[in-house]
């Protein structure tokens, strides 16, 4: 049920872009880039809920610990992304290597998890 209401809402979203892509070339500004970043914190955020809840089912079994690291990637890929947001909006004097180093962390544990999770599965 969330998941087709997440999805409603990003159709919804893109069906508006154009008329912000307009307004972004207009405005000399980045609007449309936040309003990416927000939306892929949103879907990150839900990833990590979504891998949560599926850990606490699992109750300890063997593809437990997959999870669990899917969910660790999910927070440092979310991390990652606010950290690129804040570099967006120039909050903080943060660069894009930092935002790039925290991404390859994520997506590394993420590579980890599914690896993890294939081995147990085979």
């Amino acid at each position: 049920m969330y998941i087709s209401r997440l999805l409603i809402f990003a159709l919804a979203a893109l069906l508006f872009l154009p008329s912000a892509l307009m307004a972004d070339a207009a405005s000399g500004g980045s609007d449309v880039g936040v309003l990416f970043n927000g939306l892929i914190l949103l879907v990150v955020l839900v990833c990590f809920f979504v891998a949560m809840k599926i850990f606490s089912l699992l109750r300890g079994g063997e593809l437990a610990s997959g999870w669990q690291m899917l969910a660790i990637a999910f927070i440092i890929l979310c991390l990652g992304q606010l950290i690129d947001l804040m570099a967006t909006l120039e909050i903080g004097g943060l660069n894009q290597a930092i935002v790039a180093t925290v991404r390859l962390a994520g997506v590394f544990l993420l590579l980890l998890g599914v690896v993890r999770i294939k081995k147990v599965l085979s």
